[in-house]
């Protein structure tokens, strides 16, 4: 995990050295009172659930918050869903275009359509 950034750490955006008392980072100018709510871990989840899904690596590998090994956790997770959700919908797809084809073999064989 990063080390805070107000403790004389690092900046979260930028990489390069903080001063203890500043509030803003020197060179980029970002806040360095906390980290956006999109690097925390429900940040990432709730995004990866709802909108991104596994384009949120990018803030797995960018967030300062999580440890080298929960981003591996994270990465091996989110694309096991993603393989998931594929997997299920191709075969959603296969059952709709099966049960379209047997209705339009039905209507030419007999209901006078």
């Amino acid at each position: 995990m990063a080390q805070d950034p107000k403790a004389g750490g690092l900046c979260w955006n930028c990489r390069k050295p903080a001063a203890g008392e500043d509030n803003f980072c020197r060179f980029c100018g970002k806040s360095l009172a906390g980290f956006p709510w999109y690097y925390q871990q429900w940040g990432i989840i709730l995004l990866t659930l709802l909108a991104l899904g596994p384009f949120s690596l990018v803030l797995v590998w960018r967030s300062p918050v999580l440890s080298r090994a929960t981003r591996w956790l994270y990465t091996v997770a989110i694309l096991g869903l993603s393989y998931y959700l594929c997997v299920q919908s191709y075969h959603a797809w296969l059952a709709l275009k099966s049960a379209l084809s047997s209705m339009g073999a039905m209507g030419a064989t007999g209901l006078g359509i």
